[in-house]
């Protein structure tokens, strides 16, 4: 399934937008299935969606495989596009996965970092949702917000549109599945958004990657915090009976 040289990364035939459609029209069901029962996924602030447009930029803590189903899950009925790792495209079968289910390659060389940038605005202006992950790698389960780069502020500071930040936390099997599951269950926060400057400079950029890490790093402490009580509470309950 080869792109269109029209100086950006995206699919443009039909044909790959029905099967695109189709895909989605399949998998969110599997995938909500999956994240519920497997990762007790719980989804939390989904009404701070409705403060900002069309279009904007998500941003998340990157600690699960499939951590980028599960924001599609928290967003829908949009569908977002996001950029993948350029490895993942290289992958059999799973490559026309990630094409289909709307994956924008990062890639390694100038030409291919242009058209990238190229895409991500063209998406952006037409009103699109668009999943970045500012810690640029996965680490399972990782317990804490990673350093951010640049890229997603970037886009957000250039393009005048809003971030969105998801932050990833974990809390304590507490239903049967303990006895089976030794990984935690995932809960997904969607915060309030975060508005770039006016002014297009590095300062801005940096300014905003700032407030958007306070902001999801003080979300995980409070995450931590709440549940470390709570559990403590439940033991203080066991101990009574």
């Amino acid at each position: 399934m080869k792109r269109k040289k029209t100086g950006d990364l995206l699919h443009h035939s039909l044909i790959y937008k029905i099967l695109s459609s189709l895909l989605y029209l399949i998998a969110y069901p599997i995938l909500f299935l999956i994240t519920k029962i497997f990762l007790g996924l719980k989804i939390e602030g989904r009404e701070n969606l409705s403060k900002v447009g069309d279009e904007y930029i998500v941003v998340a803590n990157h600690i699960n495989m499939i951590d980028c189903a599960m924001i599609a899950l928290s967003i829908f009925p949009r569908v977002p596009y996001f950029l993948t790792l350029q490895s993942n495209l290289q992958i059999p079968f799973i490559k026309y996965l990630v094409m289909l289910l709307r994956g924008v390659p990062i890639p390694r060389n100038k030409s291919g970092k242009e058209k990238m940038v190229n895409t991500i605005n063209k998406l952006l202006k037409k009103g699109e949702v668009v999943g970045i992950y500012p810690e640029g790698h996965l680490i399972p389960y990782c317990d804490t917000i990673r350093e951010f780069k640049d890229g997603a502020f970037n886009f957000s500071v250039k393009n005048s549109v809003p971030i969105i930040p998801i932050v990833f936390t974990y809390r304590e099997v507490d239903d049967i599945r303990r006895f089976i599951k030794k990984k935690p269950f995932i809960t997904l926060t969607i915060l309030n958004p975060e508005y770039p400057n006016l002014e297009v400079s590095k300062e801005s950029i940096k300014e905003l990657k700032q407030r958007v890490y306070r902001k999801m790093n003080n979300e995980r402490r409070m995450k931590k915090i709440f549940n470390e009580e709570l559990n403590e509470d439940k033991e203080l309950q066991k101990e009574k009976i």
